[in-house]
């Protein structure tokens, strides 16, 4: 299946929606955003001790290697969108050296760590729900997984987005290579360093 390599990834993203929600209820006070996140990556490797697709299949226990840094709100920011109203299509290198086509839908702009920098913004399918935006920092191959990390991003207002890099995973093949993940594009290799969101995996 073409998204394999991103299952795990739509699942978290889609509860991140409601986890982040601006909506206050009466009945529960909202929780502060490190035990959120934190939550959150809980959720997703009690996922990888129990799916049938998890990259872990072989041998559970290697969850418990699974790192990511202290989350921290500051790389947490606000994107202006910019969409094409004709999105063109593009080939993505995989990890098994095979291509894979998306569409450019659009970029986000933003401001982090006093830098101006953009992300293109990309989709499988056109009706897609969520964008798919994988992309390459200054921790590339040092602290992160060497091929890069990716984030699902719920659009929900026409011209901006949330970015939150703390909630970037690394893809299928950082634990399997058995599975085909595609390269990030050049374009979305950021001259910062992003010290958010998961580390890199340590099977020892």
């Amino acid at each position: 299946m073409k998204k394999i390599y991103i299952i795990a990834g739509v699942i978290i993203a889609i509860s991140l929606v409601y986890s982040f929600s601006s909506t206050k209820t009466k009945e529960k006070p909202q929780k502060d955003y490190e035990t959120r996140i934190k939550e959150i990556r809980f959720k997703k490797e009690q996922y990888f001790r129990t799916a049938s697709d998890s990259p872990f299949k072989s041998d559970r226990s290697q969850v418990k290697n699974l790192k990511y840094y202290t989350p921290n709100e500051n790389y947490r920011v606000t994107a202006k969108l910019e969409v094409d109203e004709t999105p063109e299509t593009m080939e993505m290198a995989t990890s098994k050296g095979t291509r894979e086509i998306y569409y450019k839908y659009g970029y986000a702009h933003f401001t982090l760590m006093g830098k101006k920098l953009k992300l293109l913004l990309l989709k499988q399918e056109l009706n897609d729900k969520m964008l798919f935006v994988p992309f390459r920092d200054l921790t590339s191959g040092e602290e992160t997984y060497g091929a890069g990390r990716y984030l699902d991003i719920a659009q929900t207002k026409p011209n901006e987005i949330t970015l939150d890099f703390n909630q970037s995973y690394s893809p299928y093949c950082a634990y399997n290579e058995a599975f085909v993940c595609p390269m990030p594009p050049l374009e979305n290799n950021l001259d910062v360093a992003i010290k958010a969101g998961e580390k890199n995996f340590n099977d020892q």
